[in-house]
């Protein structure tokens, strides 16, 4: 076991499939499940649980991956229970259609577990916050005695891509988050927004689902690859920076890691217990249309349509689209484009 109180960050990397999974030596340079989690603990596993999707789309965090970390928990007396803010309406009946089509609910099943059924949230203020100075935070989420994210490796059309700083988006009720969208249509003002919430945000432990990730026009609309890794590290910020490394992206053209160097988050160094960068690199991983001169080397293409106070969400934009990559939401009279 590699000392826990190393100065530096670490992120401990492992080559996996979902049908050969350990995840107790992915985490043993951390110091095990037990160093995180103590007997009666009641441990939010946040997943990733865009919409309703099955686990093969690779637009969710994979039910196996869920599985294994819920047993290792288990098997160290916590109480985990899986929860998450889809996109659209936060209602327990757009949960249960997530949870089935994901395969959460029989991961659940299996193991006797819980589901999060509750749709309450709590303001919380945001102490320096630079867009966003209070939000609403899921229940689900602040009344957990630990949290354990479970994020996905996938792209995203606006921050290049999401990873484990993005994945707690998802303790903010659904409806709000497409407000957020709508209110901060800049890429810097929407990574602002979500530096922000790592500060009201926190988790004890963070494991990225890499075996199967997703490249191209994510999260939804990508197409997946297969990565073949696991990630975990304490520091999400560190392991988001570990992954731009192996994909060979320029971490600061990330929108939200640009943001994180400004504000002085970035780690200088990150410490490697396990395989290093240099033993997992992929080439070639393909990053969304969208992506910036920075990382693909090419202009900008035109710009999706935006939601302005002209908008009157006629829905015209999205039967002309030819990627059939917008989704009406209408709030206030507002075209949202929805995204996690």
């Amino acid at each position: 076991m590699v000392d826990v109180e190393s100065k530096n960050p670490m992120v401990c990397i492992q080559k996996s499939s979902y049908s050969n999974l350990d995840i107790n030596s992915l985490i043993d340079p951390l110091g095990g499940m037990k160093n995180f989690i103590n007997r009666g603990d009641r441990v939010l596993l946040k997943v990733n649980l865009l919409n309703a999707s099955y686990p093969e789309k690779a637009v969710l965090t994979n039910p196996s991956v869920v599985y294994a970390v819920a047993k290792s928990v288990l098997d160290v007396g916590g109480f985990p229970f899986i929860g998450d803010s889809p996109g659209g309406p936060f209602t327990k009946r757009r949960l249960e259609k997530v949870y089935e089509r994901s395969g959460m609910k029989k991961v659940a099943s299996d193991l006797g577990i819980d589901l999060n059924y509750d749709t309450t949230s709590k303001n919380v203020e945001i102490v320096d916050g630079k867009r966003l100075k209070k939000t609403p935070i899921c229940n689900y989420y602040l009344n957990s005695d630990k949290t354990i994210s479970l994020p996905k490796l996938k792209t995203h059309s606006l921050m290049i891509m999401t990873l484990a700083s993005k994945n707690m988006y998802g303790v903010v009720p659904g409806l709000t988050k497409a407000k957020y969208h709508s209110t901060n249509i800049k890429r810097n003002h929407f990574a602002e927004m979500l530096v922000d919430l790592l500060s009201v945000t926190k988790t004890d432990l963070i494991i990225m689902d890499g075996i199967v990730g997703m490249e191209g026009d994510g999260p939804g609309n990508g197409t997946p690859v297969n990565l073949g890794v696991l990630f975990a590290s304490i520091d999400r910020i560190a392991m988001d920076v570990s992954i731009c490394n192996m994909l060979g992206i320029e971490p600061v053209g990330i929108p939200l890691l640009k943001i994180a160097k400004v504000r002085g988050i970035i780690p200088k160094t990150i410490d490697y217990p396990l395989l290093s960068i240099d033993d997992v690199r992929y080439k070639d991983f393909k990053l969304p249309s969208s992506a910036g001169y920075m990382l693909t080397g090419k202009k900008m293409p035109k710009r999706s349509p935006v939601a302005d106070d002209n908008c009157t969400a006629c829905g015209r934009c999205k039967e002309i689209c030819p990627r059939d990559a917008l989704k009406l939401l209408r709030i206030e009279q507002k075209l949202i484009i929805q995204s996690v």
